[in-house]
């Protein structure tokens, strides 16, 4: 069984690079779902299945990462290296950052230097949705290369939407403000 079904996908470009935007459904989640009703489980969201929706997209893409600790989740059949993020934008506040996860969490100075630290070690990005998984296994992402989300980040109206934890770590981005990029690159 693949591990993403009927998938939809549709292109832009910003900056001469392409970006894609995909729905499609988890085999695992849609499963997953299934068993909870059978036995009567409560959902208490989808935070600890994000890992197993982030080996989905790994087998869609490719394959895992050797190494847990690489600087990358996923190797594609073409031999790039993604980075998989997953959020659930229902959560208000949701964040998304593109540097390395001990700079996110603050065990290093989150600043432009590390996002850029982080693009330079990974060729795309898949960022994906995950708010509706838990109903039908419904999952939105994009596929966005890294040279895209350094360009992003000189956009003032992309900063704008920036979340700072600290003075000084201001390089997570509010989920809203990601949204609100992607569907204005895709112009909808």
């Amino acid at each position: 069984m693949k591990s993403l079904q009927n998938i939809t996908k549709e292109t832009a470009y910003y900056r001469g690079k392409e970006i894609t935007h995909c729905v499609g459904f988890s085999s695992f989640m849609m499963e997953f779902n299934k068993l909870q009703k059978k036995y009567n489980r409560s959902y208490n969201g989808n935070t600890g299945n994000c890992f197993d929706i982030e080996i989905d997209f790994a087998t869609y893409i490719g394959t895992l990462a050797e190494n847990p600790h690489a600087s990358w989740d996923a190797i594609g059949h073409n031999g790039k290296k993604w980075e998989i993020r997953t959020r659930n934008s229902e959560m208000l506040s949701a964040t998304i950052h593109f540097m390395s996860s001990s700079a996110a969490m603050g065990k290093q100075l989150a600043n432009m230097g590390a996002v850029k630290e982080k693009c330079a070690k990974v060729d795309m990005f898949l960022v994906a949705d995950t708010a509706r998984s838990a109903e039908k296994g419904l999952l939105e992402w994009w596929e966005i290369p890294s040279k895209s989300i350094v360009e992003l980040y000189n956009r003032k109206e992309f900063r704008q939407g920036m979340r700072a934890r600290k003075c000084n770590t201001p390089m997570k981005l509010s989920w809203s403000r990601f949204y609100k990029t992607m569907s204005w690159i895709f112009n909808k």
